[in-house]
């Protein structure tokens, strides 16, 4: 069972529902170990058989075993060789790290989160799903989640030859020749968690103007908080709640409500609903 798909209606449809063609006619890749009787073409493939060729591809090298070695040897003993012919198909690539979770988690360990692109529907996110259901009858994962791509602010792809490429570094450290001033990492961070990553994420220079000035107006409000609070003691200073003024009591209402959207928004990984509330 996976926690949640984010976002919910563009992963569900592509990743529970669509077929999926796992075979590929292709010179590389991993091969598919079956067999077909020469005459009825039916496939022969089962525990035995595959037992017995990921023996021979450990004694052999590997993969290239299947290509390499004569049907003799790869057809499991009690199967006559002059019966069958070996399939030429291989997986599709994603099957190789669509096994990722066999192999860097442990043991009955499913992952909190799957973070990729959204074109991951049809790759990652679902052979990842269907190894894991195959193997052992649980998801890989807790929760998926599904990141737009960047574009510049009028919804263009970033390329070169548009010349409509925003480098980290250059809003960072800034440009002068591009008229880019430097920004810092703070302001460059703060965009990135604030942006609504579930779809396409527009940025430029009026987009970091912007950004520059919510990341100003945060750092005055903590600055002016805590010159306010320079020589404040808990111990001697704190007013308890029924004595304070109601202006005072709705503040803290306030704080309170803003408390809960940042601990939802962070249970839910949906950063903008913690940076609308600071808004």
């Amino acid at each position: 069972m996976v926690g949640k798909y984010i976002p919910s209606v563009r992963a569900l449809g592509r990743v529970d529902v669509e077929n999926r063609c796992i075979s590929r006619q292709r010179a590389w890749g991993v091969p598919i170990p079956v067999f077909y009787d020469k005459d009825t073409l039916e496939p022969l493939l089962n525990d035995t058989t595959i037992s017995h060729v990921q023996k021979v591809m450990l004694e052999h090298g590997g993969t290239d075993a299947w290509w390499t070695q004569p049907l003799a040897t790869l057809l499991a003993p009690g199967f006559d060789p002059a019966q069958y012919v070996k399939g030429t198909d291989t997986l599709d690539v994603w099957f190789d790290s669509g096994s990722s979770w066999y192999a860097v988690l442990p043991k009955d360990t499913v992952a909190d989160v799957y973070l990729e692109g959204s074109d991951q529907h049809r790759g990652w996110f679902q052979s990842s799903l269907l190894t894991s259901l195959a193997v052992q009858r649980k998801a890989p994962y807790k929760n998926v989640i599904t990141h737009g791509f960047i574009l510049d602010e009028r919804g263009q792809k970033m390329s070169k030859s548009l010349g409509n490429v925003l480098v980290p570094h250059d809003i960072i450290e800034g440009h002068p020749k591009k008229k880019i001033p430097a920004y810092g990492v703070d302001t460059l961070r703060y965009w990135v968690a604030s942006t609504d990553y579930t779809s396409q994420v527009g940025i430029g220079p009026s987009t970091m103007v912007k950004i520059s000035d919510h990341v100003r107006k945060v750092r005055n409000t903590a600055r002016f908080l805590l010159a306010n609070l320079n020589d404040f003691d808990p111990r001697v200073d704190a007013v308890a709640y029924d004595d304070m003024t109601s202006l005072d009591q709705y503040m803290l209402h306030l704080l309170h409500e803003l408390q809960a959207q940042i601990t939802d928004g962070l249970v839910d990984f949906l950063n903008v609903e913690m940076f609308d509330g600071l808004d």
